[in-house]
C-alpha cells in the first residue's frame, strides 16, 4: 500500500473525556474509541476535563482497571494527552503518561481543526 493511500483514510480525532466519575461505562467507551482510532492509524487528541481529570491522578480513586488501561495509550500511537483544567484545578498528574495543559482556547482550536469530535 502506498503512503498516499494510507494518508487519505487518516482523520484527526478530538476525544474529550469529561464524564462524571461514577459513569465508568461512558469513560470506558471514550477510552475504547481512542484506542481503536489510534490502532487504525488515526491521529487522536485525547483531552481530559471535569470529572475525567480524576483518571490522570497518580493513584486512582476509582476506576482502577480503566486507570491501568490508560497506561497503554502510547502503544496505540497516543503519546500525549491533555488536561483541560483551570489554574485553580492544578493537579499532580500520573507519571506514566505525558500530560500537557490545554486552555479552553486551545481546545476550541483543536475542535475546529479536527475531522471528528466526540465528547464523553
Amino acid at each position: 500500500m502506498s503512503d498516499l493511500a494510507f494518508n487519505t483514510n487518516s482523520k484527526d480525532w478530538l476525544i474529550t473525556l469529561a464524564g462524571e466519575a461514577q459513569a465508568t461505562g461512558t469513560l470506558q467507551a471514550g477510552v475504547d474509541l481512542a484506542l481503536a482510532a489510534g490502532a487504525f492509524g488515526q491521529k487522536v487528541t485525547l483531552v481530559f476535563s471535569g470529572e475525567g481529570l480524576a483518571l490522570l491522578k497518580p493513584q486512582p480513586e476509582s476506576h482502577e482497571p480503566l486507570h491501568r488501561l490508560l497506561g497503554s495509550l502510547p502503544y496505540y500511537e497516543i503519546d500525549q494527552v491533555y488536561a483541560l483544567a483551570s489554574n485553580a484545578e492544578a493537579l499532580t498528574y500520573r507519571e506514566d503518561l505525558t500530560v500537557l495543559p490545554m486552555s479552553q482556547a486551545e481546545w476550541t482550536a483543536a475542535e475546529v481543526a479536527s475531522d471528528i469530535v466526540v465528547n464523553y
